[in-house]
């Protein structure tokens, strides 16, 4: 009963855009972590294989087979990690918040996971310490523009220290940005903003983890998503790096292609990276 007045007094605290979809349930206040978990440091990634010699003739001792970078071993078991909490439908989506355990009662839904579901995914993958806590990424809120909002403080405490990870503003659309010469790359966390009073349509924040980039470039997120049939978790384009207009995030930008999606990151994203990678421009 405490927990679920402080929930209202918080909402009635913070006027501001529920992160991953819109809704009127109360949420439940967010947990302070006081300790920092030891952390596997990220080795900088390279994209090219040690290819095996060609065969001749001539015998030759054994040749060893092409091995991976340990980013590279990370980056698949991030894919790997991701496609573990894949459902095809609400119902299974429901089961996978819920097996996520990021808070109590009916408030656990596929609609308000984004943030817990970047925490479990990364977590399965090292890429966070198996401590951390999905219940202190659910409706956290990184606004500079909410003084209430406290979600910075989090991120820096709990998930990404400033001491190992860059953290990057930048506040034009999701949709216009050039990642063509601004590459996103797995591992990179982003929160998505919604600017707000510029559409009929009242948007939202999300969170996202990039789970995957391809061999020309697109990046991917295996994120939850509703298409137009209910609430599903599955694996999205994020852009195509070649053909500006296609992918997610041009989708969630555009006030003409929105439609059940709603619109996010048209004011701008927050990219957390590890220090270790190459920077954004």
């Amino acid at each position: 009963m405490k927990r679920l007045i402080q929930s209202i007094i918080l909402i009635l605290a913070v006027s501001l855009l529920t992160a991953c979809s819109v809704f009127n349930t109360p949420p439940a206040p967010t947990k302070t972590q006081t300790t920092m978990p030891t952390r596997t440091p990220t080795i900088s990634p390279t994209n090219t294989l040690t290819p095996t010699p060609t065969n001749t003739a001539t015998p030759l001792p054994p040749t060893p087979t092409a091995t991976l970078t340990q980013q590279e071993q990370a980056n698949i078991r991030l894919y790997d990690a991701s496609l573990t909490y894949m459902a095809s439908t609400p119902k299974k989506a429901l089961e996978v918040a819920r097996s996520i355990d990021f808070t109590d009662g009916p408030y656990e839904s596929p609609d308000n996971m984004c943030g817990p579901l970047t925490v479990a995914i990364m977590r399965d993958a090292g890429f966070l310490p198996e401590e951390a806590e999905p219940h202190d990424m659910w409706l956290l809120c990184p606004r500079k523009d909410v003084p209430e909002c406290h979600g910075l403080r989090i991120l820096e405490r709990t998930f990404f220290p400033p001491t190992e990870y860059n953290y990057i503003w930048v506040d034009k659309s999701i949709g216009k940005y050039d990642w063509r010469n601004n590459p996103l790359m797995p591992g990179d966390w982003l929160y998505l903003f919604v600017l707000k009073g510029v559409s009929n349509y009242t948007g939202f924040d999300h969170m996202i983890v990039v789970t995957r980039v391809d061999e020309r470039g697109r990046a991917y997120s295996v994120t939850n998503i509703n298409h137009g049939d209910g609430f599903v978790i599955r694996e999205e384009l994020l852009y195509d790096p070649r053909r500006p207009g296609q992918g997610l995030f041009y989708e969630l930008s555009n006030d003409g292609l929105r439609q059940e999606l709603g619109m996010t990151g048209t004011a701008g994203f927050l990219l957390i990276r590890a220090k270790s990678l190459n920077p954004i421009k």
